[in-house]
């Protein structure tokens, strides 16, 4: 059936569509499933967290040799049905998906509390993601700022981009963990451009996430498990206030009364918020649950092998989560080390599966003491009590009470870590820290609530979800605009007529057309994305300042920017008419600058130097 799937798949967009999400999300888990001994209610999460995570590997190293293309996609769904033969001859026949089904650990409330969250995740994400209105595209709510970044660099990967260089600093190879959207362009690649895949495959990852804790909290009685499910996808701290003042003051406005408050009391996005944005922490979070999941048992020399090889494959997906697992890894060693054996090394065997990508370039790596995050973000003494809550608060009461010393000491070291280290180019995102620390937080919440009355759980959680209520509201009462038609049109427009690798001069906006539909690269970008990856703030500013000198300046400017960074197109959109007054002008006396695009204000210019 697989074998004969793929070969249909050759033929059929829609067959290599369901291919796709069969061989990236089924197969290579239920392959692992045979040589490692899990409990039911762990492969629920396994399954598709080390299926994404070994499928995209295989299509990544054979792209390496082959291209990428959608036939080198279908050629690793052809050996992943080899090695799935393989096994079954010589271990049997795996788990049957539908027999998966009807695992009884999960009772018909578990199965819809996962029902619950997913239609939740599909319907926010639906309306804030790629929202089709007659005015145009919507990329709204939380996803306003980082969703186009993922669409750039998927839509690039898919139009020529690869090995990939990055689409918004083009010329510089690619430092950011973007194997999340490897993942989405491939799925994509063997279509065709399916640009509404994308809030599909988040709404899927965060159900993953909630199985994940399921599993990781299943250990601790069933209650336990539904607590830490809910407070670890939906809970967070005390934001909601605010939305509550305006509310009763008759001052709610969705657009305004965001609960999340840069560099303020507030500064802590809640985990839905990132969850519906952040991509690489949707294999990143649940990758370091199933971690936490295997080592909670140091005797078992197969379940710590896993787990070193799920962190080892998630360090492209997102490499603080391979930091997170390797704390994880630690406390667990430093837990047992009265009983320390050989095979505890198991975990680093596998692990430097990373180390081809370690090694071969990336954001740069330090380490150094610091304190800059409490400086900038967190200098108010309420500022952890308040942005994550009661479940905070409970997790610390759980260290008196009872808890798990393997989940309280990763907690421990997660949360210190940004507090006195620092380890990412832009001191900012040393708060995704506190989403991994979020995990053992909820489970810990969830073992010590699941002791109380019923009453009590229900105040303490209802206290903790509302503040996803908040960004609910955000994401689904919010319509900014990312394409209008005209600006769509244009973009498919790039796709289809201009060659793959093309390099375009467009403002450094967060939503750019040629780029974001089109697939093709920019000279620069929103500053954080770069800033954020790695690349020197002097670069970014250097490159702002040429883009600025090539649409205001004289022709020489725009000469030199043309030959500095070789580009082949510029785009004259909205803003950028908005940015340099007059510049449709400048560019039409351009002897050579070819008019090759226009619609309503909109122009594309082919570069001809040589005349």
């Amino acid at each position: 059936m697989l074998l004969l799937l793929t070969l249909t798949a050759f033929i059929s967009s829609h067959i290599a569509l369901l291919a796709a999400l069969v061989f990236t999300f089924l197969i290579p888990g239920l392959i692992f499933f045979r040589f490692f001994s899990l409990k039911k209610h762990e492969l629920w999460a396994s399954i598709p967290v080390i299926s994404v995570l070994v499928s995209i590997q295989l299509v990544y190293y054979l792209s390496l040799t082959l291209g990428y293309s959608r036939e080198t996609i279908l050629l690793s769904f052809l050996l992943l049905t080899a090695v799935y033969t393989l096994v079954v001859f010589k271990k049997g026949e795996p788990i049957q998906p539908r027999a998966l089904l009807k695992i009884r650990q999960f009772k018909k409330t578990t199965l819809l509390l996962f029902l619950l969250i997913f239609v939740i995740s599909l319907a926010v994400l639906f309306r804030s993601v790629w929202f089709e209105t007659q005015s145009g595209i919507v990329i709204t709510g939380s996803n306003w700022q980082d969703t186009p970044l993922h669409y750039e660099i998927i839509e690039s990967i898919n139009n020529g981009n690869f090995p990939p260089q990055m689409p918004n600093f083009a010329g510089e190879k690619m430092t950011y963990h973007y194997f999340v959207d490897f993942h989405t362009a491939a799925i994509e690649k063997v279509y065709g451009y399916l640009p509404q895949l994308l809030p599909f495959l988040n709404a899927v990852f965060i159900v993953v996430f909630a199985l994940a804790i399921y599993a990781l909290a299943r250990e601790y009685g069933r209650r336990t498990a539904i607590i830490a499910t809910v407070i670890a996808v939906f809970g967070w701290g005390l934001s909601y206030f605010g939305l509550l003042s305006d509310l009763l003051g008759g001052q709610f406005n969705a657009s305004t009364n965001y609960i999340y408050q840069y560099g303020n009391l507030f500064g802590l996005p809640s985990v839905f918020d990132n969850l519906l944005q952040q991509r690489p922490l949707l294999i990143g979070l649940p990758a370091f649950v199933l971690v936490l999941v295997l080592l909670r048992n140091m005797e078992s020399k197969n379940r710590i092998l896993l787990a070193g090889i799920i962190t080892g494959l998630v360090f492209q997906f997102h490499n603080i989560a391979f930091f997170c697992c390797y704390m994880a890894y630690a406390a667990a060693v430093l837990l047992n080390l009265k009983r320390f054996t050989l095979s505890f090394l198991y975990f680093l065997v596998p692990s430097v599966l990373a180390l081809p990508f370690i090694l071969s370039g990336g954001p740069p790596v330090s380490i150094s003491v610091s304190s800059s995050w409490i400086i900038n973000f967190a200098s108010n003494p309420l500022f952890y009590f308040l942005n994550l809550g009661v479940p905070f608060l409970v997790a610390l009461f759980s260290f008196v009470k009872s808890g798990s010393r393997h989940l309280q000491a990763t907690f421990l070291i997660l949360f210190l870590i940004p507090n006195i280290l620092l380890l990412t180019p832009n001191t900012w995102d040393m708060y995704k820290f506190f989403i991994f620390a979020w995990i053992p937080i909820a489970v810990l919440c969830g073992m010590v609530l699941s002791k109380t009355r019923k009453v009590v759980i229900f105040a303490l959680v209802l206290l903790s979800v509302l503040t996803s209520a908040s960004v609910i509201i955000y994401n689904v009462g919010t319509n900014y605009p990312a394409a209008n038609w005209s600006e769509y049109e244009l973009g498919m427009w790039v796709q289809e007529n201009t060659p793959e690798g093309s390099v375009f001069l467009t403002y450094y906006s967060i939503h750019s057309p040629p780029s974001m539909i089109g697939g093709r690269l920019r000279v620069s970008s929103y500053v954080n994305w770069a800033y954020g990856h790695g690349i020197p703030l002097d670069d970014i500013w250097r490159r702002e300042a040429d883009i600025d000198r090539a649409y205001s300046g004289n022709v020489t400017d725009l000469r030199e920017v043309v030959e500095t960074y070789n580009i082949g197109y510029i785009y004259v959109g909205s803003e950028e008419q908005r940015q340099y007054l007059g510049v449709v002008e400048r560019f039409n006396q351009v002897d050579w600058l070819k008019t090759v695009y226009t619609n309503a204000n909109l122009r594309i210019y082919a570069v001809n130097l040589s005349g």
